[in-house]
This record gives C-alpha cells, structure tokens and sequence, in this order.
C-alpha cells in the first residue's frame, strides 16, 4: 500500500487550498512555466476530520502445538486489528500578502481488538504455549483449557506546522511546510490463560508506552481539474524523541502479582505518512468558502512499541520492537472564512 501511494502521488504531482485574491508577484520562473506565491488576503481555515483506520500491528498471545503421528504442528494465536472511528481538528491562518500559512491541529484514535482460543488439551495432542516462561505460565495442558487475548492501542499528536503556498501555472498549488509534532503512543496487550488442570485463571499484561516531540516536514499538492474539483495528497515525516517505557506483569491468584520492568530509554523515532484523496471546493462569497474532501492515508512510526516479553525474565536477550502503523479512510470538512 505504501508504493501505490507513493506512485499515485507521484503521478499527481501533491491538499487543496484556498486563496482570497489575485496571482501576485513570481518567485521562479523557470522555462515555459509560471510559478508564483498567491497574493493573499488573511484567512482563518477550521478542518474535521472524521478518521476510519485500522492498525497493522497484532498481539500474538501464544501458540496452539499440536501432535499428529509422527509430526507436530504450531499454530500462532493472534489478536487481529480491526477497523475503528477516530478524528482530527484543526484551526490555520493564512496571513495577508504573502501565501503564508501557520496550522495548528489535533488527531486522537482508539483500538481495541480481542480472540480466543481453545485446546484439546495434552490427552488429545494438543498444548498451549505462551509466549513467555515465568509464574508456571510456559504452557497449558488440560483439556478444554482456554485463553483469550486482548489488544489497546491509543494514539494522540499535535502538530504545529508553518507552509508556503507556490502556484505552478493554473493548475498545480504545491505547499512545503515544516514545524513540530508530538506524539503519545500507548499500547497494552493483555492474556488470560485458564487451565483446566489447576482451575485456576492467570493473568498476563504487557504494556509499552511512547512519549515525544520533534521536527516535522512535508508536503501538500492539489491538481485542479475545475469545476471546484482537485486530486490532492500529501508526504510527510517526522523524527520524534521521546522515552519507550515498558513493563509485563504476571498474575497468579495462587501465589503473586510479579511487575517486571524492560526499561525506560530515550529514542529517536521515525515517522512516515502519505495521502490521497478527492477534494471538493465551494464558494459562498470571494472570501467565505468551505471543502469537501474524501481519500485514503497510510501512517508508520518505526520500531515504538517494545514487545520483547522474553528481555522481561532473561536479562541482555535481543530487544524486540514493532511499529505502529494505521491505515485507512478519512472524511475531511473545512470552513474558509476572512
């Protein structure tokens, strides 16, 4: 998905954008094209995004061994991602006179994911094995013994972005802007295992959380087709810093609660995000408007989850990690008024 977005962008040339005004004075001009900065009167943008996105990450919670003859067979357990409804608002300026931008906006979404699974149990040829070796959770091996798994991800960033918007002839408007993101990204995946040969049910619960700020670019385009019509999109990224603090914890009502920390570092974590959409313009008056647009985005912060359950138990093993990273469909509502 990230390389047809990438070349559909590309195709495209780059969010639509809405200028009060006249072309103003050129910036280049290189051969056979006119590229211009607008001339802008000041204007006050607000945006809602309605965000429908699903998370490519998955919680395995363990792995069903089965023995058939002579063969024995392991089939990964997983907590599968689903879609779930998120939002973004955001409020920009376009100062007078000079194309100019400052963009102040807020994205939060929300996912939750659970499975469950089952076992024959040893007298059948089935077993169930965590995916950790502490509190007599290794594995599970009484008939009918069960375990569900449940996955939370939550996900918060604020971005305060400067642009310039650039006229290339009557049909391209590019925008490069720069400025600030920060980030908080909390994921918890949690394991109840119930064996049937003790009755008893334990717990485990692994939690990663990231919190950072730090230097964000891009850009924005819009093609007009006319009639109010454009092909939009944008690439951006960021390089965000900020601590991974992370922990499991084992519950066993037989014995204890046992809370095994993996560490608290500081890291620089890189971030990527592309999109693509249809935009519709409307004009009530020459300096009151409003937009319409629908389109598909892509979002990647690389290796901000710390999920190395084994690092918890046996000190200096490899560190595990795994990105964070949605995808899907956004509705987005923006009111231009001067």
């Amino acid at each position: 998905m990230h390389k047809k977005i990438a070349i559909a962008l590309s195709l495209l040339g780059l969010n639509s954008a809405v200028f009060a005004g006249h072309v103003g004075d050129s910036v280049v001009v290189p051969t056979g094209v006119n590229l211009v900065a607008p001339d802008t009167v000041g204007v006050w943008s607000f945006g809602a995004e309605i965000l429908y996105m699903k998370p490519t990450a998955n919680f395995q919670y363990g792995t069903v061994q089965s023995i058939n003859s002579d063969t024995i067979y392991h089939h990964n357990q997983s907590v599968d991602s689903s879609y779930s409804f998120g939002g973004t608002v955001d409020l920009a300026y376009l100062i007078p006179g000079s194309a100019r931008d400052v963009k102040l906006s807020f994205t939060n979404l929300s996912f939750k994911n659970s499975a469950n699974s089952q076992i024959a149990g040893e007298n059948n040829g089935q077993i169930f094995i965590t995916p950790f070796n502490t509190q007599n959770l290794s594995t599970l091996n009484g008939d009918g013994s069960s375990v569900k798994g449940t996955q939370e991800q939550d996900y918060i960033a604020s971005d305060l972005l400067f642009g310039q918007w650039i006229r290339i002839g009557h049909r391209v408007d590019l925008h490069p802007f720069a400025g600030v993101r920060f980030a908080d990204i909390d994921n918890t995946d949690k394991a109840n295992y119930f064996d049937t040969d003790t009755a008893i049910t334990q717990t485990a619960k692994f939690d990663s959380d990231f919190e950072g700020i730090g230097p964000r670019v891009g850009l924005d385009t819009a093609v007009h087709l006319g009639w109010g019509i454009s092909f939009v999109g944008t690439v951006g990224g960021s390089l965000i810093v900020g601590n991974v603090d992370s922990d499991t914890t084992t519950v066993n009502p037989s014995s204890s609660t046992v809370k095994l920390n993996n560490g608290d570092d500081t890291q620089v974590i890189p971030e990527l995000d592309a999109r693509i959409g249809l935009n519709y313009l409307y004009n009530f008056n020459p300096t009151n408007s409003m937009s319409i647009e629908l389109g598909f985005q892509d979002v990647n912060y690389f290796d901000v989850v710390d999920n190395d359950y084994l690092d918890a138990t046996t000190a200096n093993t490899m560190t595990n990690s795994d990105n964070f990273s949605y995808q899907g469909w956004y509705a987005r509502f923006q009111f231009n008024f001067a």
